[in-house]
């Protein structure tokens, strides 16, 4: 048989289908004028669930669901990895739960959005949302429920079986065997017509006359076609509009990434700046700053803690630039003052401490000009700078002292004259003491002992004078205890003025006590120098060995002054031995036993 020619034609035969042999085809009638088409097989439906990348590095591509769950991510190891540096290493799970598929944010750095709205919880999603991924967007399609509808023919009547009780229905038409063989695949075979009455024979006429087309069911089957062609451009359409609209919401979805992209940048630069001023000591900037911040963003997580310390640091910055300013004026009670309203926990700390550094270097530097006016007769300035240096530091010592001498100074000049005062009667005593400077011992005991009787000053004076006498009649023999004590006597009868008879025990007292200061010095016993050498100008004050070491002591002194000052602060304890020892290698009236003598009190307090 050849391709073109048409299949051969059989008539059905009567009975089940099953009546034939084994693996034949039951029997299709044929007419000459109406053919059925063979529908064509229905698809399987498409099945499967994915996520397809609509925008960033990956956009193009699509991602299946099958397993549980997946972690989209940066990282390599993530069952959806995304090369996006926006995209954290572990950003967003993606699992199964229940019949459908659910999305929740793992603690990404960027957050995540679905259909434009943050993504704070686990939430369902359906077909078409869009998850946002910082740059990288994905669309979820879920195709796992749908199928191609196509349109399905009519069914053949069935016909009953003749030999069975119950209705079968008949087997659908098909092209016979030789047929399929012969043309290779499908063909096309008549409707199988509804069975005939059984008995009756039909003439070729009638059959003719059966084949007929009927213009009925043409014009049904050519309004059929134009329905089934209207709902295809239809639902073409409807797909089209769709389409469209799925594309407005993408883009819709992108402006929106894109202008909180932006404004998350705009925040982010502000609230930078500001902290670069923070840094920088500028907080008068950074709160213009922050206030800007506050504007744009106003639920902004750090910026209340970040305003509270601007807004409480301004005025320890303006406090602090009083303070600096005062400084360099020489005020040291305003700027103390201005220290003191600094607050303890303030961030300015280390420009705190140097500006009080500053302001101690600066009170020690102000107390020595205050002691050379001092020495120059200028009292006011010298009470004007250590009234300063008072209200910066009340337990200033050398201040203080100072402060008091120029103080009362001042009160002589300005207190007014006293009146005159008559002059007394000479009193007895007076005269002995008068006879007893001019170098006449036993005039001065004669007077003494005349009033001796009546006044008791002359008794008293009388005892010191016989005492004296004794010791200087043995004055080349006396030791240094002994010249000491002669010479104390001299200072009692006279009030401290000295006696002629005073002057040769006090040339000897003095070079015994300069011996025993210079051993003393060479030994490096230098407080015991010190006190030698100024017992040493008590007896003659015109000595010029013992002046030559007391100036040395004096400047050993200011060196080991100097060395306690340094060991203050790391080693108190030694430094108070320090300053001990220049005490005793001083005068008390010299500035550095005055200096070395109040570290001695601070230290040991």
């Amino acid at each position: 048989m050849s391709n073109g020619s048409p299949p051969a034609r059989r008539r059905p035969t009567s009975g089940s289908p099953s009546g034939g042999a084994a693996g034949s085809r039951p029997p299709v009638r044929r007419t000459s004028t109406s053919t059925a088409v063979r529908p064509e097989p229905t698809p399987e439906p498409v099945l499967g669930t994915k996520l397809v990348c609509a925008a960033g590095p990956c956009a193009g591509q699509e991602f299946g669901l099958e397993d549980g769950e997946y972690v989209v991510g940066r990282a390599n190891d993530n069952p959806i990895c995304i090369p996006d540096t926006s995209v954290s290493r572990r950003h967003v799970l993606i699992r199964r739960v229940g019949g459908g598929w659910a999305a929740s944010d793992l603690g990404s750095g960027n957050g995540t959005l679905l259909n434009g709205e943050p993504l704070t919880d686990e939430m369902p999603l359906s077909h078409g949302d869009t998850l946002t991924l910082g740059d990288t967007e994905l669309t979820f399609n879920d195709t796992s429920n749908a199928t191609m509808m196509m349109p399905m023919p009519s069914a053949p009547p069935s016909r009953p079986a003749r030999s069975r009780p119950a209705a079968r229905p008949a087997a659908a038409p098909v092209a016979d065997a030789g047929d399929e063989a012969e043309g290779g695949g499908e063909v096309s075979v008549p409707r199988r017509p509804p069975p005939r009455p059984e008995g009756r024979v039909r003439s070729s006429r009638g059959r003719a006359a059966m084949a007929a087309p009927d213009p009925k069911a043409q014009q049904r089957k050519k309004r059929l076609l134009i329905l089934a062609v209207g709902v295809f451009v239809m639902l073409v359409g409807l797909l089209a509009i769709m389409k469209v609209q799925q594309q407005r919401e993408e883009e819709l979805l992108r402006n929106k990434a894109r202008i909180a992209q932006e404004r998350r940048e705009q925040i982010d630069a502000l609230f930078q700046e500001a902290k670069n001023l923070i840094r920088d000591g500028k907080w008068s900037d950074a709160k213009v700053k922050l206030l800007e911040l506050q504007e744009v963003e106003p639920n902004h997580v750090q910026l209340p803690d970040y305003l509270a310390r601007v807004q409480k640091e301004i005025p320890n910055q303006e406090a602090l630039d009083d303070a600096k300013a005062a400084l360099e004026k020489n005020q040291l009670g305003p700027a103390a003052a201005a220290l003191a309203k600094v607050s303890k926990d303030t961030q300015l700390f280390e420009l705190v401490r140097t500006l009080r550094v500053s302001l101690n270097d600066k009170a020690d530097k102000r107390v020595r000009e205050a002691q050379a006016l001092l020495e120059q007769k200028q009292i006011d300035q010298a009470k004007a700078i250590t009234d300063d240096v008072l209200a910066a530091h009340p337990d200033h010592r050398d201040a203080k002292v100072i402060n008091e001498q120029a103080a009362q100074a001042i009160a002589i000049r300005d207190a007014p004259p006293p009146p005159p005062t008559p002059k007394e009667a000479p009193k007895p005593w007076d005269q002995a003491v008068d006879r007893f400077r001019d170098g006449d011992l036993q005039g001065a005991m004669a007077i003494a002992n005349a009033c001796a009787a009546k006044h008791a000053q002359c008794k008293t004076l009388m005892g010191q004078l016989t005492d004296f006498g004794i010791l200087y009649k043995k004055l080349e023999d006396l030791d240094a205890k002994g010249l000491a004590r002669l010479l104390d006597l001299d200072k009692k009868i006279t009030n401290g003025r000295g006696s002629k008879l005073s002057r040769t025990a006090g040339t000897r007292a003095a070079n015994i006590f300069f011996k025993s200061a210079s051993a003393a010095k060479a030994a490096g016993q230098y407080g015991r120098a010190m006190d030698n050498a100024q017992r040493a100008l008590q007896a003659d004050p015109g000595h010029v060995g013992a002046s030559n070491i007391v100036g040395e002591m004096r400047a050993k002194a200011k060196d080991v002054y100097m060395q306690a000052y340094a060991l203050k602060d790391t080693e108190p304890e030694d430094a108070v031995v320090k300053f001990k020892e220049a005490m005793a290698m001083s005068p008390p009236e010299d500035e550095t036993h005055q200096k070395a003598k109040s570290w001695v009190e601070k230290l040991q307090r």
